[in-house]
């Protein structure tokens, strides 16, 4: 089947004609569906394989930050048997990128013949790449399970955008990424940088090394010196609390639910 997907980056559109394969609304194998990191000494990855077919892919570059890039789409899964122990092929038709350079939407490219497959083990994810397409597999990706603990994970509200996300990782880096296709393109941006958590008062304080949307995120607090964040956590909640001027009245409040 054909489909015809919107990609937009950089408040441009881009129409790319993607062949799709697989069966159209199956649900993905349990064991592939999960938050997923891949960690470099420069370079971090977070994958999201969703049980209706979506995808989050997040690239932080740590040595330079305007090379990060988030994506988001739609999957389809198709049995291989190209390889024995790699039974799944797996093919991404991203809806947004806002760093059309990275990520997998360069996998689309005219010439590319890229194919992935996906092994079966379900302690990891690999994505095996057979780039010239002569079945052989020349890269390999592996992911380990992002495990939620406390405030550390994945948290998502979809009240209000398309998608808004803050993800919050061990090592003390966070991600923030709002899409908004209904309204003003401007709602739209991606932020990260490193956070620090006071346990005992509740309080979380970001400091945001790229930013490519100042006018949304935790950074467009700017210099309010009292814009530390006290953090609840309820059930699989994570609730935000903000008092900018510190007169005992929270100005911004905002719930955001586990996901994975």
């Amino acid at each position: 089947m054909y489909g015809q997907w919107l990609v937009r980056f950089n408040k441009s559109i881009v129409c790319i004609l993607l062949v799709c394969c697989g069966v159209a609304n199956a649900s993905p194998p349990s064991h592939i569906v999960g938050n997923w990191l891949s960690q470099q000494t420069d370079h971090i990855e977070i994958l999201q394989i969703n049980d209706d077919l979506s995808y989050l892919q997040i690239g932080l570059d740590l040595q330079a930050p305007d090379n990060s890039f988030a994506e988001w789409g739609y999957f389809n899964l198709s049995n291989t048997k190209a390889f024995s122990e790699l039974p799944l092929s797996i093919s991404f038709n991203p809806t947004f990128s806002n760093n059309p350079t990275k990520g997998f939407i360069t996998l689309l490219t005219q010439r590319n013949q890229s194919h992935v497959y996906l092994n079966s083990d379900a302690s990891r994810l690999q994505l095996n790449m057979d780039t010239l397409g002569d079945n052989s597999i020349d890269n390999v990706i592996e992911y380990q399970q992002l495990e939620p603990r406390e405030i550390e994970g994945y948290w998502y509200n979809q009240d209000y955008d398309d998608l808004y996300a803050v993800l919050m990782l061990e090592n003390g880096l966070y991600v923030q990424l709002q899409i908004n296709f209904e309204h003003d393109d401007e709602l739209t941006g991606m932020e990260w940088g490193q956070y620090q958590h006071q346990s005992d008062s509740g309080e979380v304080y970001f400091q945001t090394q790229y930013d490519d949307n100042q006018q949304t995120g935790f950074s467009r607090y700017g210099e309010i010196a009292s814009a530390a964040y006290n953090v609840k956590l309820h059930d699989d909640q994570l609730i935000f609390l903000l008092d900018h001027n510190e007169d005992g009245i929270i100005d911004t409040f905002s719930r955001l639910m586990r996901k994975n």
